[in-house]
């Protein structure tokens, strides 16, 4: 086996080292659009629920007791995206850093985090669609 200059070997390194980071960032871009799409669903699930209420006030009917449980659905998804956010920038410097130190320690709790609330949160949304008889 032929062995390779210390240049060529550097110049290898660093290459591999900047795809490692570029990979991590755009991880992290991941979690941000998961995290805003988490958002946006919590916001139209709560302004649903509202907007149930004002369509059935103006038609003078009564209001379900089902489209109560829109808003805190709707906060829970808002805050499960914020927390997306705070715990991929967290994994994003961890990650750094042990890209830096050329020791990488892969994590699979935010994974099973996002999937956890994903779960609960269509469950929530099955819930709320059964309640309101829609």
């Amino acid at each position: 086996m032929e062995e390779k200059p210390d240049a060529q070997l550097k110049t290898e390194n660093e290459s591999t080292r900047a795809r490692e980071h570029l990979a991590n960032e755009r991880t992290l871009l991941a979690w941000i659009r998961t995290a805003i799409a988490l958002m946006g669903l919590g916001f139209v699930v709560a302004r649903f629920g509202l907007f149930l209420r004002e369509i059935s006030a103006i038609g003078g009917h009564s209001v379900q007791s089902g489209s109560s449980y829109s808003g805190p659905i709707g906060i829970v998804l808002v805050a499960s995206g914020l927390v997306a956010v705070a715990i991929s920038t967290f994994r994003f410097f961890q990650a750094r850093d042990q890209i830096d130190k050329g020791h990488f320690e892969p994590e699979a709790f935010p994974e099973i985090a996002i999937v956890v609330v994903t779960l609960v949160a269509g469950a929530a949304l099955i819930a709320y669609l059964a309640l309101s008889g829609n």
